[in-house]
């Protein structure tokens, strides 16, 4: 069971990213994508971070590997954090504040792929 948690988060990080967001991008209008794109994604990250809860008892019940453990721990907290800041990457829009919205969208992209990259590196540990 372990093994599959990771590779699920995995899979929907690379099925949200490649081809989700892509395909609504280019068929949505920008304002409709905006809209649209607010609703999904913060459920993606609740769902990563129900996910990571699961690997992580997972890791703990059936590994005594500290590393996988670790990945685990990092994939919660990673987007836990990432949900937690849309509010505020979306305020940074609203509000034409280029600057503090590039923060914030680069920082969820970051852990985005940290995560996407640890779970691959749990198939292989």
């Amino acid at each position: 069971m372990h093994f599959y948690l990771p590779g699920s988060i995995a899979g929907i990080i690379i099925f949200q990213v490649a081809i989700i967001a892509p395909v609504m991008f280019k068929t949505l209008d920008i304002e409709t994508f905006g809209k649209v794109i607010r609703k999904i994604w913060p459920k993606f990250f609740i769902l990563l971070s129900v996910l990571g809860l699961g690997s992580i008892a997972a890791s703990y019940l059936e590994t005594d590997s500290m590393y996988l453990l670790s990945i685990s721990i990092f994939t919660f907290v990673a987007c836990l954090l990432c949900y937690a800041i849309i509010p505020a990457t979306n305020r940074a829009s609203d509000n034409g504040d280029k600057k503090r919205f590039d923060v914030l969208h680069k920082m969820s992209v970051y852990l985005t792929v940290a995560v996407l990259l640890s779970n691959i590196v749990y198939l292989f540990l």
